[in-house]
C-alpha cells in the first residue's frame, strides 16, 4: 500500500466514525504499511490485525479500541499516540519510539499466532523500545518482553505485569503503585525514583536491582529475590557495592568492579545481593548472610567465611581456596561449574569449575549442595553434613581466567 491509497482509507474511516454515507471502516488487516508516514492519523476502531508497520511514522496517531491482534510495529515512530483500549496482543514494537503514549486499559497478553497452519503464542515484544512518559495504567501486559526499554516518567500504577521481563530496563521515575508484578525479572532494572508502593512483587526476581533508590513502601514481597539489606549498608561500603551493580548492569562500561580484599564484613546482610566476579581475598565474612545471594566467580581465596549462610546461594565458579567455611551454612546452593565463552579467538564456550583447594569445611552444612566438577583437593568432608550433596569429577581442562573469558551464563 502506498501513502496516497492509506490516505484515502484514513478519510474513508473518519467518515464512517461520523456516520457519513458511503463510508467505510478501515480494514488494513495484513496490510504493508512499513515506511509509510501518516501523522495524526484517526484510525479508532479500525481493524488492523497483522499489520506490518516496520519503520512506519504514525506520530500522535489514534488507534484508541482499535484491533491490531499480532501487528508489528517494529522501530516506527509512535510517539504520542493513542492505544486506550486497543487489542494489542502479541504485538512487536521492538525498538519503536513510543514516547508519550496512551495505553491505558489495553490489552498487551500473549496472542495466540497461526504462523504457516500452526499455532503458537507470542508475547507483545517492546524490548528496546522508548516509552518515557508513556501511560499504561491498568493496562494488561502480562507476559510482555521489555528488556533495555526506557520507560522513564511513565505511569504504570495497577498495570497487569504478572511475569513480565523489565530486565535492563530504565524506570527511573515511573509510577508502579498497585501495579501486578507476580514472577516479573528485572536484571539490572534502573528504579531510581520509581514509586513501588503496594505493588504485588510475589515471586518476582529483581537480580542487581538498587532498591535503596527507591518506594516500596507497603509492597508485597512473599518469595520475592531482592536485595532489601543494601539499605542498611554503611554509606562508604553502600556506595561501593552500588558501583559494583552498576558495572555488572553496563557489561563493565560504568561503575567498577568491587574489590573488598581484606575488608571487615563481619554480620553483614548481602542476601540476594548480585556480588558476582566480586573479590573478597582475605576479607572477614564472619556470619555473614549472603542466603541465595548471585555468588557466580566471585574470590573468596584465603577468606574467613566462619559461620556464614550460603543457603540456596548461585556459586558456580566461585573461588574458596584456603578459605574457612567451618560451620558455614552451603545447603542448596549451587557450586557446580559455570560456562564461560573464550575470547582466545575461538570462541568456543568451556567450563569453569568452582574451587575449593585447601578450604576447611569443618562442621559445614552442605545439604543438597551441588559440588559438580568441583576441584576438592585437600578438602575433608568428614565432620561435614553432606545429606543429598552432588559431587562429581572436575573438568579436565583449565579453566580461563576471567579476564581471558565471559560469563555466557
Amino acid at each position: 500500500m502506498d501513502e496516497a491509497t492509506l490516505k484515502e482509507v484514513i478519510v474513508l474511516h473518519r467518515g464512517y466514525l461520523d456516520g457519513v454515507p458511503g463510508c467505510k471502516r478501515a480494514d488494513l488487516r495484513n496490510a504493508s504499511l512499513k515506511g509509510l508516514s501518516a501523522p495524526n492519523a484517526k484510525l479508532h476502531n479500525a481493524l488492523l490485525s497483522g499489520a506490518d508497520l516496520t519503520g512506519a511514522a504514525f506520530v500522535r496517531g489514534d488507534f484508541s479500541g482499535s484491533d491490531m491482534f499480532g501487528a508489528v510495529m517494529r522501530r516506527a515512530n509512535l510517539a504520542g499516540c493513542n492505544f486506550f483500549r486497543a487489542d494489542l496482543r502479541g504485538t512487536k514494537f521492538t525498538g519503536a519510539r513510543l514516547g508519550g503514549a496512551d495505553f491505558r486499559e489495553a490489552d498487551m497478553r500473549p496472542g495466540d499466532i497461526r504462523d504457516a497452519g500452526m499455532k503458537r503464542t507470542q508475547s507483545v515484544d517492546m524490548s528496546d523500545a522508548v516509552l518515557d512518559k508513556s501511560n499504561f495504567s491498568r493496562a494488561n501486559m502480562s507476559e510482555s518482553n521489555l528488556q533495555g526499554a526506557s520507560l522513564r516518567n511513565s505511569n504504570l500504577s495497577e498495570a497487569e505485569l504478572i511475569a513480565v521481563n523489565l530486565s535492563g530496563a530504565d524506570l527511573e521515575g515511573a509510577n508502579l503503585e498497585l501495579a501486578r508484578m507476580k514472577n516479573a525479572v528485572m536484571a539490572g532494572t534502573n528504579l531510581k525514583g520509581a514509586s513501588l508502593r503496594g505493588a504485588d512483587l510475589e515471586g518476582a526476581v529483581l537480580r542487581n536491582v538498587d532498591v535503596s533508590v527507591c518506594d516500596m513502601k507497603g509492597a508485597r514481597l512473599d518469595n520475592c529475590r531482592v536485595f532489601l539489606g543494601i539499605r542498611e549498608l554503611k554509606d562508604e561500603l553502600k556506595l561501593k557495592v552500588q558501583r559494583h551493580m552498576k558495572w555488572l548492569a553496563t557489561d563493565g562500561k560504568d561503575g567498577e568492579q568491587a574489590d573488598f580484599s581484606g575488608a571487615d564484613l563481619s554480620g553483614v546482610d548481602f542476601q540476594y545481593a548480585d556480588l558476582s566476579v566480586a573479590k573478597f581475598t582475605g576479607a572477614n565474612l564472619e556470619k555473614c548472610n549472603l542466603g541465595k545471594s548471585f555468588l557466580t566467580m566471585a574470590d573468596f581465596t584465603g577468606t574467613n567465611l566462619a559461620g556464614a549462610n550460603f543457603r540456596g546461594a548461585d556459586m558456580r565458579g566461585v573461588i574458596l581456596m584456603n578459605s574457612n567455611l567451618a560451620s558455614a551454612n552451603l545447603a542448596d546452593a549451587d557450586l557446580s561449574f559455570v560456562n564461560i565463552l573464550s575470547t582466545r579467538g575461538d570462541r568456543r564456550v568451556v567450563r569453569f569449575p568452582s574451587t575449593l583447594t585447601g578450604a576447611s569445611l569443618d562442621k559445614t552444612i552442605c545439604t543438597n549442595a551441588d559440588f559438580s566438577g568441583a576441584r576438592l583437593d585437600g578438602v575433608s568432608f568428614e565432620t561435614a553434613a553432606t545429606n543429598g550433596a552432588i559431587f562429581g569429577a572436575a573438568e579436565a581442562d583449565e579453566p580461563e581466567t576471567s579476564k581471558e573469558a565471559s560469563e555466557d551464563a
